[in-house]
């Protein structure tokens, strides 16, 4: 593919935000964007509209008859290529719930139980192609605690390494090593400043990390929510 093409770029960029870039080519996508500052801005862009979207959507709480409506079709509904006709806008507005919810789910199934609650300011949560929770960030002030989900494959030969791509800055940094089971706490780069990190992402390594400063291969990419 050629990408140095801003129209290929940006094709891509979206449809890696909505989540219908799949396989090797959403792969692959997860790798140019740590050496590409045009398929980072254009990711950026993309969320950054839907974000702006979502907000501009007035909740209107459907009736109860809809539910019903819903029910009945899902019942009686005899193969899986049934599809229900709708408007797009519909669709878009309850991607993005779904997405928000599940975000909420995770963070409610990785968090300890404790009596004290945190609250938390920035977090990100590493999921899988099937959208399954590998592991949860949470910022600190103190560092990075990163707990990892009973769902990650771990590999005993390998490792798991964090970075981040920063804002002017081509070159990934790395954070650490991700745990394989329970929660670490990593300690905070001089340039992890929140507002001015693109993404990070999770690579696959060999035993003690990466063995030239580069990430080795790009399994997962994330971002930085703030609450």
């Amino acid at each position: 593919m050629k990408y140095n093409d801003p129209e290929l770029v940006d094709l891509l960029a979206a449809q890696y935000v909505l989540g219908t870039l799949k396989g090797l080519t959403r792969k692959r996508f997860q790798r140019l964007m740590l050496t590409s500052t045009m398929a980072r801005e254009a990711t950026h862009t993309w969320e950054a509209n839907l974000n702006s979207l979502s907000s501009a959507i007035k909740p209107v709480k459907p009736d109860e008859k809809v539910w019903q409506q819903i029910l009945q079709r899902l019942e009686t509904r005899k193969t899986p290529s049934t599809v229900i006709k709708t408007k797009p806008g519909f669709w878009r507005q309850w991607s993005l719930i779904a997405t928000a919810a599940s975000l909420v789910l995770a963070i409610i199934l990785l968090q300890p139980v404790s009596p004290i609650v945190e609250s938390t300011q920035q977090f990100a949560l590493v999921e899988n192609e099937a959208k399954q929770a590998l592991w949860f960030i949470d910022v600190r002030e103190q560092g990075l605690s990163v707990r990892a989900s009973s769902q990650l494959d771990t590999i005993s030969d390998k490792d798991y390494e964090l970075w981040m791509i920063v804002k002017d800055q081509e070159a990934p940094i790395s954070l650490g090593l991700l745990p394989k089971n329970g929660t670490i706490l990593l300690a905070k780069n001089q340039q992890f400043v929140v507002d001015n990190i693109n993404i990070l992402a999770v690579s696959l390594e060999p035993l003690g990390g990466s063995p030239n400063g580069a990430p080795t291969e790009v399994l997962y990419t994330s971002k930085l929510v703030t609450l």
